[in-house]
């Protein structure tokens, strides 16, 4: 059986299993009726695929949740197995990075964030590992299938990556963890992971084009069409020397945006107004008793405002979803993002605007969404691949 390949194809995959299990994972308990009506598939085909489901460990029958006077095995309700398969989940920041372990049913069970330790591959994977099995630790009665990294990275090849941020070229980033983890990993540019979130947790059906914009310490932007995240070959479009327009407290040096939004730019303009603070969150609070704070954070919004209504006159997608703490930990500010989105006139009228699902830990989930792609594509066939007991 051939192993699934290591770069994360962040799609909705057309295989009956796969169709089954997303809908027991929406719906769950359920029963294979049910499935059966929602999906489209065959009940025979549901039967099939639950039993396969059931063998991998991946669901459970819950019989004592029958409905009163059904009968045979077929209106058994299932669900996801609360006490099945796990995996690891690896988001590689520029300054902060964060591990995760998950379960099928997209539940974050433990993680823990440290510093990025240094730049040097082989010592991140190192640190990060041992990150990893501390988790794994308090998870001893359950599997470990899979691994997945998030990084704002490019793709070079089967596994291996590009990272100008952390200096890396052509670096086999999966190797390093599954060699010290013991089971494969898959990786992928972490804003397109994030727009594969939308995928995972945010609505069971995805028809038409969602515009995913990150902001935070870097910018970012990817588009899902039907389903499909967009990975371009040439890599994550670069936002970061789009034109700023008009500040008046932020500091545009003539760098570009990112320069100007990303949270080292905040903190600088923050300096440059005699305000002392060492987090974008400590300027959040002085701003609610300093009015030029406050001022700073809603010209950000604006800044950011201007910016999703460039990619959105560009894109023209049906659905905007705003990921990265720069929208999820200001909720106060987004009037003013979304006043100067608006601002922008598109004929037909504006995208559908929302926050993503996975708010301020958009890190962990768009790792998560790496980690558990091979078995959203594929759940059967995933499953069945070697096995590491997380002890």
């Amino acid at each position: 059986m051939p192993t699934p390949s290591p770069v994360a194809d962040l799609r909705l995959s057309d295989s009956s299993a796969s169709r089954v299990m997303r809908t027991i994972r929406f719906r769950g308990p359920v029963s294979r009726p049910e499935i059966a009506a929602t999906t489209g598939l065959s009940v025979a085909t549901v039967g099939r695929a639950t039993s396969a489901l059931v063998a991998a460990g991946a669901i459970r029958e819950r019989p004592e949740l029958m409905h009163d006077g059904s009968v045979g095995r077929p209106s058994v309700p299932v669900e996801i197995d609360p006490s099945g398969p796990v995996a690891v989940a690896v988001h590689i920041g520029l300054h902060r990075s964060v591990v995760a372990v998950c379960d099928l049913a997209c539940r974050i069970l433990s993680e823990h964030a440290i510093d990025t330790p240094g730049r040097d591959p082989a010592r991140i994977a190192d640190e990060l590992t041992a990150v990893a099995f501390r988790l794994l630790d308090g998870h001893r009665d359950r599997r470990l299938v899979r691994g997945g990294i998030a990084t704002a990275a490019r793709i070079t090849g089967a596994g291996r990556i590009i990272h100008d941020l952390l200096g890396w070229e052509d670096v086999p980033v999966t190797n390093l963890f599954a060699e010290r983890i013991g089971v494969p990993f898959s990786v992928a540019p972490h804003v397109e992971a994030m727009a594969a979130t939308e995928l995972l947790v945010g609505h069971e059906i995805h028809e038409g084009t969602t515009l995913v914009v990150y902001a935070r310490e870097h910018l970012g932007s990817a588009l899902v069409i039907d389903g499909v995240v967009h990975q371009p070959r040439a890599g994550s479009p670069d936002l970061t020397h789009l034109p700023v327009g008009a500040t008046d407290l932020l500091d545009d040096r003539g760098a570009g945006v990112l320069d100007v939004v990303g949270d080292s730019g905040i903190l600088r303009a923050a300096t440059r107004h005699r305000i002392e603070v060492g987090t974008v969150a400590e300027l959040a609070v002085r701003a609610r008793r300093d009015p030029v704070a406050d001022a700073i954070l809603v010209e950000r919004a604006t800044v950011l405002g201007r910016l999703v209504g460039l990619l959105s006159s560009v894109t023209r997608p049906d659905a905007v979803v705003l990921c990265g703490q720069a929208f999820t930990d200001h909720p106060k500010y987004l009037s003013a993002l979304i006043t100067s989105t608006r601002r922008i006139r598109l004929v037909g009228g504006m995208p559908d605007l929302r926050v993503s699902t996975a708010g301020g830990r958009i890190q962990q989930f768009a790792a998560m969404a790496v980690a558990l792609d091979a078995i959203s594509v594929d759940p059967t066939r995933a499953l069945a691949a070697r096995e590491l007991t997380a002890q």
